[in-house]
């Protein structure tokens, strides 16, 4: 948010205390009256700054309920009006690293869905940083209708602020308040665990993902209480980055303590774990067996193939679009903001065996 918007967020201060008593925050914002109105944060934004863009009945009911909860508009910004003038025909999807197969397919397909709308795409790769992904989305604000975060390094709060400006849908980030679409790997890593347990695998190493990163917080929380259903033992290997160098280099500290099977936080690292491990003569699967998650094509090109945890991307991607295109067309209901989830599913191949 650009400190235009900071200083138009600060001018809503509460008026007076609500029939309710004094409000939780200490003063009301866009998002309160929008929740307490069932609305979107850009319908209350219009009501003020341009009503006659928003029906009489529902102008008068989002002002009756910001007149109860204490909240009095200030100066609209040049950017907040701009999100209320005539469509702009675009969106934008924000990768934490189009380098990555798996952020090339959520923007195909979410590009596919945008042209079948008659819509255009534009494309932000935040390079795994939040200040980065902050920075380009105040730079295209003016130029787009809705956003897309596809695996957003920003927090909670920070996604919120956004979402006042702008529709928004997360992809693989659950936020109270925002709507999200997720390819939820549980399925797939409870088949692949008990596979590696009827294997006789009884250790595992999971190559962690990034420490900002919701879904490997999600990933290493379910791995840890499948595998003790399993009694599979199980520890957890930082990485430097959620690329193939990261996961080369995960190899170093694996053999110092190693276990008879390898769960990483996506294919690519996985891949480059198996090269590591190639490169010091150590066999996959004859020594250790190694699991990704994602399911990328480059992952039945090489050898071994990977064995992985299929996520449903495309129907994600697609997904995510239908989402911020309804609120962009206000033919969603704000208040049933429920996550969108896909399931997953283990594809077996050469990367595992018998545990040793």
């Amino acid at each position: 948010m650009s400190d235009d918007d900071t200083a138009h967020e600060s001018a809503h201060q509460p008026a007076s205390e609500s029939a309710h008593g004094p409000h939780r925050h200490g003063r009301v914002t866009i998002r309160d009256v929008a929740e307490a109105a069932g609305v979107a944060p850009s319908t209350v934004s219009r009501a003020f700054a341009r009503p006659g863009r928003v029906s009489a009945e529902t102008t008068a009911h989002i002002r009756d309920v910001a007149q109860r909860l204490g909240y009095r508009a200030g100066t609209i910004t040049a950017q907040t009006a701009a999100t209320d003038g005539e469509p702009n025909g675009l969106l934008a999807i924000v990768v934490a690293d189009l380098r990555n197969p798996v952020y090339a397919d959520y923007t195909r397909s979410a590009q596919h869905q945008c042209l079948r709308n008659g819509y255009g795409l534009m494309v932000i790769d935040s390079e795994e940083t939040d200040k980065l992904e902050k920075a380009a989305l105040q730079s295209a604000s003016r130029h787009i209708d809705g956003i897309i975060l596809a695996s957003s390094r920003l927090s909670d709060a920070g996604i919120r602020k956004l979402a006042e400006i702008k529709p928004l849908v997360a992809i693989n980030r659950s936020i109270q308040g925002i709507q999200s679409v997720i390819a939820d790997p549980t399925a797939g890593m409870e088949q692949a665990i008990s596979r590696l347990a009827q294997l006789g695998h009884e250790s595992l190493s999971y190559l962690a993902g990034p420490e900002s990163s919701w879904q490997d917080g999600v990933r290493w929380r379910t791995l840890t209480a499948i595998c003790g259903r399993h009694g599979v033992r199980v520890r957890r290997i930082g990485a430097s980055e959620p690329t193939f160098h990261g996961g080369f280099l995960c190899g170093e500290a694996f053999v110092r303590n190693p276990t008879s099977a390898v769960l990483a936080y996506n294919d690519i690292m996985a891949i480059g774990f198996i090269t590591s491990l190639q490169a010091r003569r150590i066999s996959v699967p004859g020594d250790v067996s190694v699991v990704g998650i994602d399911d990328i094509q480059l992952g039945a090109l090489v050898t071994p193939t990977l064995s992985t945890v299929h996520l449903a991307r495309y129907r994600a991607g697609e997904t995510a679009v239908e989402e911020v295109l309804a609120a962009v067309r206000h033919v969603n209901d704000p208040r049933n903001r429920r996550p969108i989830m896909f399931d997953s599913h283990f594809v077996e191949r050469d990367s595992i065996g018998i545990a040793r």
